[in-house]
């Protein structure tokens, strides 16, 4: 009679689900796709389970209580026989969050330490090698046990039963705290990442610069590098954390005040140019104002997109957007005009007063 069967799930279905489920999150990132709910329900897997069931599944090759057969119980395994005992289905899980708490801060400090930094794709790609470097561990170690007694997941009512019977031992007691804190840390991951999406955080710094007479960069000076006939610079710094694509369009606008409300008169595109940065890269944006002759501009609009810009763009559909003044700006003009109408008429009161006290 024989009791050799074969391997429940195939044998290495599970090492191949955590292959795919790696390369799924890997091309949802390479790809931008910016869905909250479908990052969160690929991250967390990926970074809570995968790494640390490869490494358990490396280490603990056999499953529990499947024993060989044909071998008596006092028999000493073969010196080739490198396999450990197995675990209990409860402990790997246990184990698994474990390791992979340990995988994750070791990437993270070997990252940190390498000349990228702790960055979002930095960090993913050496997780990514982590974990299938710890796939193939565990198939290798797998292949060297008999298949009758290989670790492979079930799906039997009754494996799941001994997996949640209680067992009142300090494993048992390790084991399900170390879950009650991989379910928690889900839940804080989940939250924090659905409050970023929610928000539309902005990481690309997009600033108007001049440059002084040292030749540095700085937020000052417009008007006076307007009138010198100098160049206004745009910056562009990608901090999106991965290559991203942008255009940047260039408006000279000529606006006035009416009752109070700055009107734009005439707008003329003068520059559309697309980038494509690197995440840390900079880009900066020569303009020169080069007013046409009988042409007065008050102001340069800057307006950035991620991707390809509309053919008539404003501040409600661009990423970010900003505007240099070439002459004093009319409404602080209007404002200090105002107070100064303000403090006269102020000023005349306290003096009609001081008068009718005199008396």
């Amino acid at each position: 009679m024989s009791y050799e069967s074969p391997p429940r799930l195939g044998g290495f279905a599970d090492l191949a689900l955590v292959v795919v489920l790696v390369a799924v999150f890997d091309v949802v990132v390479a790809l931008s796709i910016d869905i909250a709910a479908l990052r969160v329900a690929l991250g967390l897997p990926v970074v809570l389970l995968a790494p640390g069931y490869a490494v358990v599944a490396a280490l603990y090759p056999r499953g529990e209580g499947r024993t060989d057969l044909q071998r008596p119980r006092a028999t000493a395994s073969p010196a080739g026989d490198t396999s450990v005992d197995a675990i209990s289905p409860f402990v790997r899980a246990g184990l698994t969050v474990a390791a992979s708490v340990a995988v994750v801060a070791t990437v993270a400090l070997a990252v940190n330490a390498s000349p990228w930094a702790i960055r979002p794709l930095p960090t993913l790609a050496a997780l990514t090698v982590a974990t299938l470097a710890a796939v193939a561990a565990a198939a290798y170690r797998r292949s060297r046990v008999p298949a009758r007694l290989r670790y492979a997941p079930s799906t039997g009512l009754g494996s799941a039963a001994r997996v949640f019977r209680p067992r009142l031992s300090a494993t048992f007691v390790l084991a399900l705290l170390l879950v009650a804190s991989a379910v928690g840390a889900s839940a804080v991951l989940a939250t924090t990442d659905t409050n970023q999406a929610g928000t539309d955080e902005q990481f690309t710094e997009f600033a108007a610069l001049t440059q002084n007479a040292t030749g540095e960069y700085v937020t000052a000076n417009y008007t006076g590098a307007v009138a010198a006939d100098r160049p206004i610079y745009v910056e562009v710094i990608n901090g999106e954390g991965e290559r991203t694509d942008y255009t940047v369009v260039l408006v000279r606008e000529t606006v006035e005040r009416r009752d109070n409300v700055t009107v734009v008169r005439s707008a003329t595109e003068r520059v559309r140019e697309d980038l494509s940065l690197r995440d840390g890269a900079i880009r900066y944006l020569e303009f020169d104002p080069e007013p046409a002759a009988g042409d007065a501009p008050s102001r340069l609009r800057a307006y950035l997109y991620r991707g390809d810009a509309p053919e008539v763009p404003s501040r409600a559909s661009a990423y970010r957007s900003l505007q240099v003044w070439y002459t004093d700006d009319p409404i602080a003009e209007a404002t200090a005009a105002a107070n100064a109408t303000d403090d006269d008429e102020t000023a005349a009161g306290n003096a009609t007063a001081a008068l009718a006290a005199g008396d």
